[in-house]
């Protein structure tokens, strides 16, 4: 697996039009793999929030299965400060611990009600742990803490036949430390991302090891 950090300026008008619209950011990295299936690429990203002034750099992640060649997409439509890229084997075994970052968009498909048979956002603190806590046994691992932020609605637009549609996500940060529970089902998750809508910036499952080394 490969991880990218991008460092962007904000104050740059073309980082400022593209970040702010996830369907573009989106179709911004992927127009570096023009000839790879998505399938093969597994592009998962994440652009970082900071509580900071403009001044402060916006860290962008960007998660893949093959070795990224960035060329084709700077500065043309990503004018970027630096670009670091680094290759990571994952082997986790079970027990081993982790502290991890999620940004996931969580929702479920109801089954009665108004809203039978269609998928809905989580909006209450205790759905949204309900949802996490899921996702924790259904991806080989066991959440030892959690805490949760509420980002709250991200909003992305793109044109569908001349018309412009606007597409929005439920957004909550999730962080903590967990055990590994089964390695296999856990590298799947690290590879292919948690959760849904993986092509607005949800799903990547960023980690670091308990005693502090080897951060992926």
């Amino acid at each position: 697996m490969y991880l990218t950090r991008f460092l962007l300026d904000p104050r740059d008008r073309l980082v400022r039009k593209v970040v702010s619209n996830r369907y573009e950011l989106h179709r911004s990295l992927l127009s570096a793999f023009p000839d790879l299936p998505r399938e093969e690429i597994r592009l998962l990203y994440r652009l970082e929030r900071s509580s900071q002034d403009e001044i402060r750099p916006l860290v962008l992640l960007a998660q893949t299965q093959v070795n990224p060649h960035w060329s084709g997409l700077l500065p043309a439509r990503l004018p970027t400060l630096s670009v670091e890229v680094k290759a990571f084997q994952l082997e986790p075994v079970v027990g081993e611990l982790f502290y991890f970052r999620l940004e996931g968009n969580p929702t479920v498909r109801r089954n009665k009600g108004d809203y039978a048979g269609k998928r809905v956002e989580l909006r209450s603190m205790e759905e949204q742990f309900q949802w996490m806590e899921r996702k924790a046994s259904q991806h080989g691992f066991h959440l030892l803490s959690l805490e949760s932020t509420d980002l709250g609605k991200i909003l992305s637009t793109k044109l569908e036949d001349s018309k412009k549609q606007t597409i929005t996500h439920q957004s909550v940060l999730y962080q903590g430390s967990l055990e590994v529970t089964d390695p296999g089902l856990f590298v799947s998750a690290v590879k292919s991302g948690i959760g849904g809508a993986k092509g607005f910036g949800f799903g990547l499952l960023s980690l670091s090891k308990k005693s502090g080394v080897n951060h992926y």
